[in-house]
């Protein structure tokens, strides 16, 4: 819970990453603003605007730039409002550079929409939000742990194992 309180929060809005507003937050619980746009992957998934993965690849590269990383980066931790993405869920974020850690995150995020029919669309998009904020291109490592995650994460193991094997080089 350390990394959901208004600190962290506090920190990520002056990076320009925006989060829902924290209502509440004790020991065991944590109450946000209700946000009605639903999270990311919904929106991807009923092919909603592609240009969200874009705005997640950005938020991302923002936060390593900041020297920090979410590691839990799902598009699930994404909640879309209007044309523009929150993040929510900073349990794991944590404060590293380290190539790993820059790697979990770009990997989670595309493992967490392996499983989509418009996956290369997605991940052309998160690319190039990533991209245009770093100027960093992914690195192997991120593509490998995106191959062994989208293992749990995907409920369409046929669409998924597809997306796996297309060609991700222009990526890295």
């Amino acid at each position: 819970m350390a990394n959901e309180g208004h600190a962290s929060r506090n920190n990520l809005a002056k990076l320009g990453i925006p989060t829902p507003e924290l209502i509440a937050i004790a020991d065991r619980y944590l109450v946000e603003e209700y946000i009605e746009g639903g999270d990311l992957y919904g929106a991807l998934a009923s092919f909603g605007e592609i240009g969200l993965a874009s705005k997640a690849g950005s938020l991302t590269g923002k936060l390593h730039l900041a020297g920090q990383a979410f590691i839990d980066n799902k598009a699930q931790n994404y909640l879309v409002l209007g044309d523009g993405v929150i993040r929510t869920d900073l349990g794991f974020m944590n404060k590293t550079n380290s190539q790993f850690a820059r790697s979990m995150d770009i990997g989670s995020f595309l493992a967490s929409v392996m499983d989509l029919t418009n996956y290369q669309n997605i991940e052309k998009a998160f690319y190039s939000g990533y991209f245009a904020e770093t100027g960093l291109k992914f690195t192997y490592l991120s593509i490998v742990i995106r191959n062994l995650l989208s293992l749990g994460f995907s409920s369409d193991s046929t669409t998924m194992f597809q997306n796996m094997i297309l060609d991700s080089r222009s990526l890295l």
